[in-house]
Parts: C-alpha cells; sequence; structure tokens
C-alpha cells in the first residue's frame, strides 16, 4: 500500500515536471517561432495543454472535470499539433505543388476531423458501457489513426520535396510516439502518460526546426 503511494506520488511530480518543461518549449516557440497563423495556434495549443496538466498534477485533489479536460487533450493535442504544424510548413514553401498540399489537403483535413467531432458528440451522449458507445469508441480511435497516418504522409510528401530532413524526422517521431514508445511501459517502470509527454515535447523541438529548415531554404 505504501509502495503504490509512493509509486503514485513519484509519477505525479515526474509528469508535472515533463508538462513544465513542455510548456516552457512551448512558449518559448509560442513568442519566437510562431510565424504563422498554424504555428501560434499549434504551439498555443501545446502550451494550453501542458498549464491544464500542471494543474491537475500538482493539484492534491483535482476534480472530475480537470482530469476529463486533460485526459481528452492528451488524447487529440498531438495529433491536431503535427497537422497545425504541416499546415505551417506547406504556407511558407512550395510543396502547395504536391498532392498533399493547398485545398485538396484542407479538405481531407476537415473531413477527417470533423467526423472525429461528430463520433466524440454522439458518443458524449451514450452510456460509456453501452455497445453503441464501444462502437463509437473503435470508430474514433480508427479515425484517429488515420489522421496520423495522414499526417505522416503530409510530412514525407514535404521532406522528399527538396531533403527537408527535419520534416523526415518529425515524421518518424509521429510514427514513433503512435506505435511504438508505448511498449517502453510494458519493460520499464513508466506510465503511457509519461511517454505521450516527452513525445510531445520532442515533436515541439521537431516542429521548430522544420520550420527554421524551410524558412531558411525559401529565401
Amino acid at each position: 500500500m505504501a509502495l503504490s503511494a509512493i509509486s503514485s506520488l513519484s509519477s505525479k511530480l515526474s509528469l508535472g515536471l515533463l508538462n513544465f518543461i513542455l510548456a516552457v518549449s512551448s512558449g518559448w516557440a509560442l513568442k519566437h517561432y510562431s510565424v504563422g497563423r498554424h504555428a501560434l495556434v499549434a504551439y498555443g495549443l501545446f502550451f494550453a495543454h501542458s498549464v491544464f496538466c500542471i494543474l491537475r498534477y500538482t493539484h492534491p485533489n483535482p476534480g472530475q472535470v480537470q482530469r476529463r479536460i486533460c485526459d481528452q487533450s492528451l488524447r487529440y493535442a498531438p495529433v491536431i499539433f503535427v497537422t497545425l504544424i504541416v499546415g505551417q510548413l506547406q504556407s511558407i514553401s512550395d510543396v502547395n505543388q504536391l498532392s498533399a498540399g493547398s485545398s485538396s489537403w484542407r479538405y481531407v483535413v476537415l473531413v477527417l476531423y470533423s467526423s472525429i467531432l461528430t463520433l466524440a458528440s454522439v458518443r458524449s451522449c451514450l452510456s460509456e458501457k453501452s455497445p453503441p458507445a464501444t462502437v463509437l469508441v473503435k470508430l474514433e480511435r480508427f479515425n484517429l489513426t488515420v489522421c496520423v497516418l495522414w499526417n505522416v504522409y503530409c510530412l514525407w510528401r514535404i521532406a522528399i520535396f527538396d531533403e527537408y530532413w527535419w520534416s523526415l524526422g518529425l515524421a518518424l517521431l509521429v510514427l514513433l510516439n503512435n506505435f511504438v514508445l508505448w511498449r517502453l511501459t510494458l519493460r520499464y517502470n513508466i506510465t503511457a502518460l509519461e511517454v505521450e509527454t516527452v513525445g510531445m515535447c520532442f515533436s515541439v523541438i521537431f516542429a521548430i526546426n522544420a520550420t527554421q529548415e524551410l524558412l531558411e531554404s525559401s529565401r
């Protein structure tokens, strides 16, 4: 019992520290590297998420609403962040010539996220353990995975356009964060929340460098 309490406290402290690092990095990016509206929203999203999570994990008894906001934010914010960064990268380069750019990119993003919003809204009106809600959860998870893969595809197209290596690195990081690194929780004394938060911190670093790489090449 005592060991469990100590482990829980250690995890909360770790998550509080990791979210503080995320707040500092995203706040710094928000101030110095928000070169367009997509980047402004992306870094602002991560900064707001980190502040909410710091308040949650440092509070001795966080409320149910606070828990839910942080959980939902952790689920969607990393995917939305990368989508916004893709939009920013396309706005400062010539990659709009690609099939993944311009209006076709916006249309696909609109369809994907509208379907996620619809599924989440309908699911919230149902009982969590009801069969329809279970089906909607699976559909929502599938749709979110499609969004992740679409982000990777767009970053890959940007990367191969003129050897933008940071964009390629961000694409690989997205794949690792979503499909590989969670396995660390099976072998090491680390939680999935910690792994995901570390991934978000590195996403900020890669996003900054990918943006700067394109800005320098477009001069």
